[in-house]
């Protein structure tokens, strides 16, 4: 008779507890597991993105004839409203004028082609600096305090811009760059990737 009467509610309470205490168990271990193989992609596609961000700069920069702090261009000029110098923002100067900055509302790396295009190049930018420093004869570069680049006195560069005269000394910039993770869950496993490198100027602007 007992082999037709089923499971009673205790047995049945216990197999849900035994079976719930197992799920319990294997999540437990699969969750982690999963945020490290997560963690994995993302750590390297930050630093994809982090070589990306700083291969596009050395190579404009490189090629640059002569670089500015802050935007050059036809649009939001910043030598037009008179700010001659932003500390995460650079110009290099050519035959194709391309600006580099942060949009800090958006943590976007941007560049500026000039006329009207402003494109993001990486996002989750956290920090974006440059240093620039002259020839310092006996003693390779010298760096150039960023007061010397507001302070005058001033010139008409090739392109007729105003321009600080000590802007058209410098010969070589420091650039810094800071990307985060894409995924704020993970970030906590994949720490902020940073890079820093120095970049000299092929083209020698000429100076008055």
């Amino acid at each position: 008779m007992r082999s037709h009467a089923g499971f009673t509610m205790v047995e049945v309470l216990v197999a849900t507890t035994i079976t719930a205490v197992i799920v319990a168990a294997v999540l437990t271990v699969i969750g982690p597991a999963q945020a490290m193989v997560r963690a994995q992609g993302d750590a390297a596609d930050l630093h994809q993105r982090l070589r990306a961000a700083a291969d596009g700069l050395a190579s404009d920069l490189r090629a640059a004839a002569g670089v500015r702090p802050y935007r050059v261009g036809a649009v939001r000029d910043d030598g037009v409203a008179g700010v001659y110098y932003r500390p995460d923002t650079i110009a290099a100067l050519g035959d194709e004028t391309r600006t580099y900055y942060l949009k800090a509302e958006t943590s976007e790396l941007m560049q500026y082609d000039g006329g009207v295009s402003d494109l993001p190049v990486v996002e989750h930018l956290v920090s974006l600096g440059f240093e620039y420093f002259g020839a310092d004869t006996g003693r390779g570069f010298a760096r150039i305090d960023p007061g010397q680049l507001v302070d005058g006195p001033w010139r008409e560069d090739a392109s007729h811009r105003r321009v600080d005269a000590d802007v058209q000394r410098i010969r070589g910039v420091r650039v810094f760059i800071r990307l985060e993770s894409t995924a704020p869950s993970v970030r906590r496993l994949v720490p902020d990737d940073e890079i820093t490198f120095d970049v000299a100027l092929r083209n020698r602007e000429p100076v008055d």
